[in-house]
């Protein structure tokens, strides 16, 4: 079965739960609006797509794992997508309010095109779940940040930490005119 599901065919198993078992290759497509992604493994997907009252249900697991750059290095780093996915197909004409969509636990997608788009909502669902910083395992295990010559990358608290000593120490131009000051009020008494 496609992951691109017609309303002719939904209509003829109104009745009977599709059950869904493919595996398919996403890495053109992902890449296509993931220009950084290096690699993309072929995405097992599990799942049923049955009628209820509102519309289909769809219930998928998705399996796989990405290539991307590390955040700090750009070394490759394997990112595994591990995902369940539940959300309702409805017609225009029988889309629930949006107070019924908002006690319902899928998300509510309006079918276009006389046709159930899984592959989209999958690799929506994948890029959502990529994290915002990824970093290989040697730089999680040891903190490694870039450097070059003359520069450096440090962590929040280690910048917090120069903060504090900038702080701590007085600047050597303010203590010069702190003499300035006490001259001057004792000419004025």
């Amino acid at each position: 079965m496609a992951l691109k599901l017609s309303l002719d065919l939904l209509q003829r198993h109104l009745h009977q739960t599709l059950k869904i078992d493919e595996t398919v290759d996403l890495f053109t497509s992902l890449q296509k609006r993931l220009p950084e992604l290096i690699a993309a493994t072929p995405f097992e997907v599990k799942g049923t797509v049955r009628n209820d009252n509102l519309g289909w249900v769809s219930h998928l697991k998705i399996n796989g794992t990405l290539t991307l750059p590390s955040t700090r290095s750009l070394m490759p780093v394997a990112l595994p997508i591990n995902l369940a996915i539940e959300e309702l197909y409805v017609l225009e004409e029988t889309q629930p309010s949006q107070e019924v969509q908002d006690d319902l636990d899928e998300t509510v997608i309006v079918i276009e095109n006389d046709q159930i788009d899984l592959q989209t909502a999958i690799e929506d669902h994948i890029i959502l779940s990529i994290p915002t910083q990824i970093f290989t395992a040697d730089e999680l295990a040891n903190q490694t940040m870039p450097e070059g010559e003359g520069w450096s990358v440090i962590s929040e608290d280690e910048y917090a930490d120069q903060l504090e000593d900038e702080k701590e120490q007085p600047n050597p131009e303010f203590e010069k005119l702190k003499g300035l000051f006490d001259d001057d009020q004792s000419d004025n008494k």
